[in-house]
């Protein structure tokens, strides 16, 4: 059993608070959620002047499931599974078609460039849930859209022609809808701009940290080294990070002299342990094998941080 329940806050002098939040209880059964658990917490938000809405406070079993968030929580045949709400799925396409409708008159490169921010911050949000479904068929719907755009500005052209003019091939990927913007690249081909890819937006489980991790205790420095690197991996500005420190102790690792490849594997390593005070910065973090890095820290070894390269293998 779950309850999505709403928390309505009482109205702030300064503003500086929602009037409405939400949150999830969960309980074995709904007799527990209603008689003791509602209770406790009608009794913990009063005394802090804080009230239950409850028109929206409601109590459903997990396999009947539950929006919360933009997602929907349920489970399928006793396998808990979080997908995007339909709800919030229709309200996004909804937004999108409004905007392309009323855009008509607007450039081809100048729709790609309204539209490209809203695609990938919506699909970063969905990336950890099961969305690739939901991906696919916003992308279809999204290409639907467009292509009623194109065909309604030429209304006296052929579907041929409005292809060729608004539609580019990628790769293997077929009816990318982009143009040129004018420029050229280093390989002598123009540059293209293209609309963001929703379909092929890779899923990224969340990595759920260990109850037992504790970042105080020195026998999980390692864990919290390696949650680091992957959530740097998972960023644009986390991978420029990683390829700075890469270049900087001149792709080499600075325990074995060896260089840091693909294939070889890379971990972080702190400089200044973070439970001593260090930090996440890159002046605080190296690059090494992960063999040389389990004997570091195995053996309770220090490394010293290279002279900074300028990324062409000299100091």
């Amino acid at each position: 059993m779950s309850g999505d329940v709403h928390v309505r806050f009482r109205e702030h002098p300064r503003g500086q608070f929602p009037r409405v939040t939400r949150l999830i209880i969960t309980g074995a059964t709904r007799e527990v959620l209603v008689d003791e658990v509602r209770p406790l917490v009608e009794q913990f938000l009063a005394a802090r002047g804080l009230v239950l809405s409850s028109e929206k406070t409601r109590v459903t079993h997990i396999d009947d499931g539950f929006d919360f968030l933009g997602m929907n929580v349920r489970k399928y045949g006793g396998k808990l599974l979080i997908k995007p709400a339909r709800a919030s799925v229709q309200r996004f396409l909804r937004k999108l078609r409004v905007i392309v409708k009323g855009s008509a008159t607007m450039r081809h490169d100048q729709l790609i460039r309204r539209l490209n921010p809203l695609l990938r911050g919506w699909a970063n949000y969905y990336r950890h849930v099961v969305a690739k479904l939901t991906f696919n068929k916003g992308g279809h719907a999204i290409w639907q859209c467009l292509w009623r755009w194109a065909r309604r500005r030429h209304p006296n052209k052929g579907a041929h022609w409005v292809h060729r003019k608004y539609f580019r091939t990628v790769g293997a990927r077929h009816w990318i809808f982009g143009t040129t913007t004018g420029k050229t690249l280093s390989t002598g081909r123009p540059e293209l701009l293209t609309l963001y890819d929703i379909a092929g937006t890779p899923i990224r489980r969340h990595r759920k940290i260990k109850a037992a991790a504790n970042p105080f205790d020195v026998q999980w420095e390692s864990y919290f080294e390696a949650r680091l690197g992957f959530a740097m991996l998972d960023s644009i500005k986390g991978r420029v990070r990683l390829i700075r420190l890469w270049l900087d102790q001149r792709r080499s690792c600075p325990v074995c002299q060896q260089m840091i490849t693909k294939s070889s594997g890379w971990r972080l390593y702190h400089v200044e342990r973070t439970i001593d005070g260090g930090t996440d910065a890159n002046r605080n973090l190296i690059l090494l094998h992960p063999e040389c890095h389990r004997t570091v820290r195995a053996l309770g070894l220090s490394v010293v941080k290279p002279a900074r390269s300028n990324g062409l293998g000299k100091a």
